[in-house]
């Protein structure tokens, strides 16, 4: 393009009515405080050593409060990492405590939580079932004999066959009998378990 110098003064005043829209356009983007901003950050890109007080002035509060917020969110991670480590550290001393573990057994405790991750485990439950993996189980004692029950005789029910209440009248006294004999303590561990 021609220098402005060069245009006589038509070609100038139609110049100045092709950039009159364009003038315009600016004009209302700069007024508009939602695109203001926009136009100022569009000037600083290319021209960086443009001076925009308005602009600056934003900047620097905004850099000031952003390294606020990176300092508070630190400390905010700290302080949750030190909860975190004091949690865990009752948790483990009150399992010890509780079901009276070593430090080994609390490792072993925490290694199994780690492990099974099927389970959301708690430390109180993981050291029970920790507890209960290392039991050998109870044997069953020697002197324990099953009971044992001698079947009435065959002629007890066929006097009762075809006849309904007969056949009831036959079962509620072998009942009362069956029930008499655990009661009296002649079936080998149940008379003991008499209630009383």
């Amino acid at each position: 393009m021609p220098n402005l110098e060069d245009l006589t003064v038509d070609q100038l005043l139609a110049h100045a009515k092709g950039t009159e829209g364009d003038a315009a356009l600016l004009r209302q983007l700069a007024k508009n405080p939602e695109t203001r901003e926009i136009m100022q950050a569009a000037i600083k890109k290319m021209a960086p050593s443009t001076s925009i007080p308005e602009y600056d002035a934003k900047q620097q509060v905004r850099a000031e409060i952003n390294a606020e917020r990176e300092e508070r969110l630190k400390l905010e991670r700290k302080i949750m990492e030190r909860d975190a480590r004091d949690n865990v550290r009752e948790r483990r001393q009150a399992i010890k405590d509780k079901y009276r573990l070593s430090d080994t057994d609390v490792t072993a405790v925490e290694q199994m939580m780690v492990d099974d991750k099927e389970v959301n485990w708690t430390h109180d439950a993981a050291a029970r079932v920790y507890l209960a993996s290392r039991q050998s189980p109870t044997p069953t004692p020697a002197t324990f004999s099953p009971p044992t029950y001698d079947m009435p005789e065959k002629d007890v029910w066929g006097k009762g066959l075809g006849n309904r209440a007969a056949l009831d009248k036959i079962a509620m006294n072998q009942a009362f009998e069956a029930w008499s004999e655990i009661s009296s303590g002649k079936v080998p561990g149940l008379g003991g378990a008499k209630a009383h």
